[in-house]
Formats: structure tokens, C-alpha cells, sequence
């Protein structure tokens, strides 16, 4: 038989009836909350973005020279550095080899340094015009020895010379030295000695 018009429905309509409106209700507070994290996400700055980042801080401060200013003071000066060439004889006979010997002093009153190695170091000799022989012709791999002065302190350098010829660029000289009077002039870089005279039998 059929239901009466007005009469009341089966319990399971009223079930389904509930079901589907709390679902409904679910999905309505889902989308409310989607929206707000949407919403959220457009006025909130993109990590990824550069023109988001921070800006990092870049140091101002000048670049510090290897050669300081006090470095710089601690160094030998011309004015205060005397540089004198003396032999070990006046007079050399045939086959002696004569031993050049350059001396270095400190004549300031205070401690300084100064490049004594064979990079700065010249035993030059001469005969009148005629450039005999120089230590930095055929000088290779010179090196630098930084030596502290004290007040007075003298040092001295000792070459032993071969009694033969050298030209610039270590060029092959066949002519050798003859017997007579030379001179000896000894430098540290710029500074240079008065020469000193002596004698090839």
C-alpha cells in the first residue's frame, strides 16, 4: 500500500537528508579556508623573488696595500746606508784570482732593513772607460735577503772574480782582461761605493 498524502517520510530520507547537508557545510568551510591562505599568499612576498630579499651589507672599508706605511718607515734609506768596495789585495799575479769584497753600513741612528741578496748586490769592474766585468750580466734567479741594521752595523759581501770578461744579456766575450790597473766599484741597487783601484800582473 501507498503512503497517505501529508504523512510522514521514512527515517532514511531524513539520514541522507543530514548527510548531505553536512557535507555541503564541509565543502563551504574548505573553500572559506582556501580562500583566506589564497588571499594571504598574494600580500605576502615571495621568498623566491630576489627583489624580495633583504640587501646584504658590502664592506666600505678600503683595501689594505701590502706595503704599509710602517713597513715602509722600518726600511734602510739611501742617506742612511754607505756602501764602500775594497780587495783582498792590491796586486794580483798571474793566475791569482783577486776576491772583491763589498761592505755595507748602517751610519743612521736608528735600527732599519735593507735587501742585501744577490738580486740588489753588483761587482762592477772597470779599465778607464771600458766596462769590464759586472756580477749582473749573467745573474740568474736572484734572491732577496732582507736584512735588519742596527745603529753602526756593518756587513760585507765577498765575490771572487775569475779575471775574465762579461757583456749585458750574458753574451759570449772571447777577449780577456790584460795585465794593468783596475778599478772596483761595489752597489746595493742605487747606492754605489767609490772605486777602489788595483793591479793584473
Amino acid at each position: 500500500m501507498s503512503n497517505a498524502s501529508g504523512g510522514k517520510l521514512p527515517a532514511s530520507v531524513y539520514r541522507r537528508r543530514r548527510i548531505t547537508f553536512a557535507v555541503i557545510a564541509l565543502v563551504l568551510v574548505g573553500l572559506i579556508i582556501w580562500g583566506i591562505a589564497a588571499i594571504a599568499g598574494l600580500l605576502s612576498p615571495d621568498p623566491e623573488d630576489p627583489a624580495a630579499t633583504a640587501p646584504t651589507a658590502q664592506s666600505s672599508a678600503p683595501a689594505q696595500s701590502p706595503d704599509s706605511d710602517q713597513d715602509a718607515g722600518k726600511k734602510c734609506k739611501a742617506g742612511e746606508v754607505k756602501v764602500t768596495a775594497s780587495t783582498d789585495a792590491k796586486s794580483y799575479a798571474a793566475g791569482k784570482k783577486p776576491v772583491l769584497i763589498l761592505g755595507v753600513e748602517n751610519t743612521s741612528k736608528r735600527e732599519c732593513e735593507l735587501n742585501v741578496g744577490t738580486s740588489m748586490q753588483e761587482f762592477l769592474i772597470s779599465s778607464g772607460a771600458d766596462r769590464v766585468f759586472s756580477t749582473v750580466d749573467c745573474l740568474q734567479n736572484g734572491e732577496d735577503v732582507q736584512l735588519v741594521f742596527a745603529p753602526g752595523q756593518k756587513e760585507n759581501a765577498r765575490f771572487t772574480w775569475n779575471r775574465d770578461r762579461s757583456a749585458p744579456g750574458c753574451k759570449a766575450v772571447s777577449v780577456q782582461p790584460r795585465p794593468g790597473t783596475y778599478k772596483f766599484t761595489a752597489a746595493i741597487g742605487e747606492i754605489e761605493s767609490e772605486p777602489v783601484s788595483f793591479t793584473l800582473e
